[in-house]
C-alpha cells in the first residue's frame, strides 16, 4: 500500500512536536490552507534549530524512519541553510530559521488542523512574505490567492514594514515593490 502525503505530513509534524522543535509549515501545503488548495508533492517547513541540534535532529528523524544522506545534508546546510530528508517517495524540505523575519513569523503563527493533525502555520501576511522572497511563478499565484482570500483583512503596515526590511537585507527593492503592488491591487 502506497503511503500518502497526508500520512507523511502527520508523521513529520508529530516528529517536530515530539522533539519540541519550533516550526512553521510553509510552501504548497500552507498556500493551500491559507489561499487556494493546490497539488504539491513535498512538505516545506521552516524550523528553528541551531547547528549543535542538527545532528541530534537527524538522529531523531532516522529513528522515526526518515532517510537522508548525512554528508549532503551537512553540505547543503553549510551552503544554503536548507536541507531535505525523505520518507518513502516524499521529501521534506527544511529551511533553517536564520532571520529576524523568520523569528517574528514563528511567534505570530497559529495552529490549524489539516490531515488530522494540528500544525503551526504562518499568518497570511508572513506566508505572503515567505513567498515573495523567491517569487517563482507558483509563488506569485499563491500570493494572489492568499491576498484574495484575506482581502481587506491583511495588515498592510506589517507587510510593508517587513517588505522594506527584507528588501534592505537583500539590497534589492523588488520585494518591497512587489508587496506594494499587491496591496495597491487589493484596494
Amino acid at each position: 500500500m502506497a503511503i500518502r502525503l497526508a500520512e507523511v505530513f502527520a508523521k513529520v509534524i508529530n516528529l517536530l512536536k515530539k522533539y519540541k522543535i519550533p516550526y512553521l509549515v510553509i510552501g504548497g501545503i500552507a498556500a493551500g490552507v491559507l489561499g487556494e488548495p493546490r497539488t504539491t508533492g513535498d512538505i516545506d517547513i521552516d524550523i528553528k534549530i541551531n547547528k549543535k541540534q542538527i545532528e541530534i535532529f537527524l538522529k531523531y528523524t532516522e529513528k522515526e524512519g526518515f532517510t537522508f544522506n548525512k554528508i549532503k545534508v551537512m553540505q547543503k546546510i553549510k551552503e544554503t541553510g536548507t536541507f531535505n530528508i525523505w520518507f518513502t517517495d516524499y521529501h521534506i524540505d527544511f529551511l533553517i530559521c536564520s532571520t529576524k523575519f523568520e523569528e517574528n513569523a514563528l511567534k505570530r503563527g497559529g495552529k490549524i488542523k489539516i490531515f488530522g493533525v494540528r500544525a503551526q502555520f504562518p499568518s497570511p501576511e508572513d506566508l505572503i512574505l515567505f513567498k515573495v522572497i523567491p517569487s517563482r511563478p507558483i509563488d506569485k499565484i499563491d500570493i494572489d490567492n492568499i491576498a484574495k482570500r484575506f482581502q481587506g483583512k491583511l495588515d498592510e503596515k506589517y507587510l510593508l514594514h517587513w517588505a522594506m526590511k527584507l528588501s534592505d537585507d537583500a539590497e534589492d527593492t523588488r520585494i518591497y515593490r512587489d508587496v506594494k503592488k499587491l496591496l495597491k491591487e487589493e484596494v
